[in-house]
């Protein structure tokens, strides 16, 4: 009778079992066209992180990294490369990804809910109403 061989798995095996990324950044690269001619961004950058993991952007002014958010959060597209969020590309905004504004983006006028509403009234306006004096209003 032939006993069965248990085959135990080693450190290195083990640790080659990697967690998919929540984010993972691939060769993203992104030009702009100025006044003075092309000025690259980024240049085949690439992270990828984990759940739960903290990652800060750090560098001097105009490096790339508020171009690198923005195509993170999809409001901007790469010239080349790919951004997955959750094994998905990121090709437009979307509701699992939150941008937040280095500069104040809020109207002072509004209460902190009604700055909430104003993208969702606008989007709900799509269409324009006529007012009394027979003028559109948007």
């Amino acid at each position: 009778m032939r006993r069965a061989v248990r085959r135990r798995s080693s450190a290195t095996e083990e640790l080659e079992v990697i967690a998919p990324s929540k984010l993972a950044i691939n060769n993203v690269s992104k030009s702009f066209q100025s006044a003075s001619g092309k000025v690259l961004a980024l240049d085949r950058v690439s992270l990828n992180v984990a759940e739960a993991e903290f990652v800060c952007l750090v560098g001097a002014r105009g490096c790339g990294k508020s171009t690198l958010l923005n195509i993170i959060a999809g409001l901007e597209k790469p010239d080349s490369g790919e951004v997955l969020a959750d094994g998905k590309p990121v090709t437009a905004p979307g509701r699992e990804r939150l941008v937040m504004f280095q500069e104040p983006a809020l109207f002072p006028w509004l209460t902190v809910f009604g700055n909430v509403l104003f993208g969702l009234n606008l989007k709900r306006k799509s269409r324009p109403k006529r007012l009394n004096s027979g003028r559109f209003r948007w």
